[in-house]
């Protein structure tokens, strides 16, 4: 039984009359005992009362604030939002003569894309023309992305360069996006068209045609324009939080690659006649940029390494659709009927297809029957130069899964053996 505290004063008030008694009585009192019992009683069940609850005590002076499950929802939709606002990029990398042509012309050919063919040549143009040393370039090309990966184009020379670039007779449509609305006012498929009649390229048209108008930002660009020749690079471009990239990591068969990139004048040879000095020394250097950057994604996060695809040209040549389903799908586009009209005729073509005006220059223009684009080299190429690129680059041969023809002229022209598998170990440091 509980006493209250009132009642226990008005019994002890009573006590007062003990002052006039001996204390030799007020031991044998029994009113007094039975007093003290009560008293003592009531301080125990009180303090009794305090012991049993000091976890609620505690909690009064040093709660902290919990997070409900409506803070974090609101702070995973701020976290949301930020992904959301971000501007969205894919760049393609690769070396010169690798398919990346093609490859980049598969995002051109989408309407919500905002594609720029060789981006990297701007800053390479304007190095040369205010002769600047390759730090000064290095400097130049970071700077120059950062702004691409945000729509920004604020550098009047950067503009200069890229209306004169984009809109010269040589490749007039290598960006459907620069040459159509709203930069320009017909479409390049109508016959009015004409780069006379599109805007003049400034900070606020441009930035705002490849904000406003389009989803997605695609950049095609060559591994040796890009400083350090790494992906790294592209990577620590794209770091702000208002930037969001991904990198499509396109390689070709070396010994396809190299003599195709001689062709065209990539590189020519040197020293003495046959002794393939060119053909050693780009191959040398090459490989081992394509080695460096396949062991750079093997050792990166799986949060960085889920932002970078690995394709092969001989697999996109090989089964052209099913390959523009697998790299929209990783840049978050929709696979349109027209895109795959487009890219089934473009790649049963023959080169003879090619017309000037309307694809530019042998360079430019895609139409090719892709199997024999991706063996051409077997019976084109001499079979020292092959031998050559075997030496230097057998590392990157083993990686992608290229097999190697070891001299072996039956091997090479042997059409229904393929020098490609289709497992390869590259293949599982990549997660897409």
């Amino acid at each position: 039984m509980y006493f209250s505290t009132s009642v226990i004063s008005e019994k002890l008030s009573d006590m007062s009359v003990f002052r006039w008694i001996r204390p030799t009585k007020l031991l044998k009192s029994k009113r007094l005992w039975i007093l003290l019992i009560l008293a003592l009683s009531s301080v125990g069940v009180y303090l009794f009362g305090l012991s049993t609850q000091p976890h609620e005590l505690n909690e009064i002076h040093v709660q902290q604030p919990v997070a409900t499950e409506q803070d974090f929802a609101e702070q995973t939709a701020q976290v949301d939002d930020k992904e959301k606002t971000a501007r969205k990029n894919l760049i393609i990398v690769s070396h010169g003569r690798s398919g990346s042509t093609l490859t980049g012309d598969i995002f051109n050919h989408h309407p919500s894309v905002f594609y720029m063919y060789e981006p990297l040549q701007t800053p390479k143009r304007i190095q040369k023309k205010k002769t600047i040393n390759d730090s000064g370039y290095n400097s130049l090309a970071t700077e120059f992305l950062t702004g691409v990966f945000r729509c920004k184009f604020e550098d009047p020379d950067i503009l200069d360069d890229i209306e004169r670039y984009y809109r010269k007779p040589e490749h007039p449509r290598i960006s459907q996006s620069i040459g159509s609305s709203p930069l320009c006012p017909y479409q390049m498929t109508d016959p009015k068209w004409s780069p006379k009649h599109c805007l003049p390229m400034t900070n606020e048209v441009l930035g705002s045609a490849c904000k406003d108008a389009y989803d997605l930002t695609v950049l095609k660009i060559l591994m040796w324009r890009i400083p350090k020749n790494s992906i790294e690079t592209i990577l620590s471009a794209c770091s702000a939080p208002d930037v969001d990239c991904k990198v499509i990591f396109l390689v070709r068969d070396p010994r396809a690659m190299i003599p195709s990139s001689k062709k065209i004048g990539f590189f020519g040879e040197q020293g003495p006649p046959n002794a393939y000095l060119g053909t050693r020394l780009y191959s040398q250097e090459r490989c081992a940029q394509t080695e460096e950057n396949l062991e750079l994604v093997r050792r990166l996060p799986d949060s960085l390494r889920d932002r970078i695809k690995l394709l092969r040209y001989e697999d996109l040549a090989t089964n052209p659709l099913k390959v523009l389903a697998d790299i929209y799908e990783f840049a978050g586009l929709p696979v349109l009927e027209s895109v795959r009209t487009w890219l089934n005729k473009t790649t049963r073509s023959s080169r003879n297809a090619c017309n000037y005006r309307l694809d530019g220059g042998p360079v430019t223009c895609t139409k090719d029957d892709a199997w024999a684009a991706a063996n051409r080299w077997r019976w084109t190429a001499h079979l020292q130069e092959i031998n050559i690129i075997e030496r230097y680059c057998g590392r990157v041969l083993s990686l992608m899964g290229y097999r190697p023809a070891n001299g072996s002229n039956e091997l090479l022209t042997n059409r229904k053996i393929a020098l490609f598998s289709d497992d390869y170990e590259a293949k599982h440091w990549f997660l897409h």
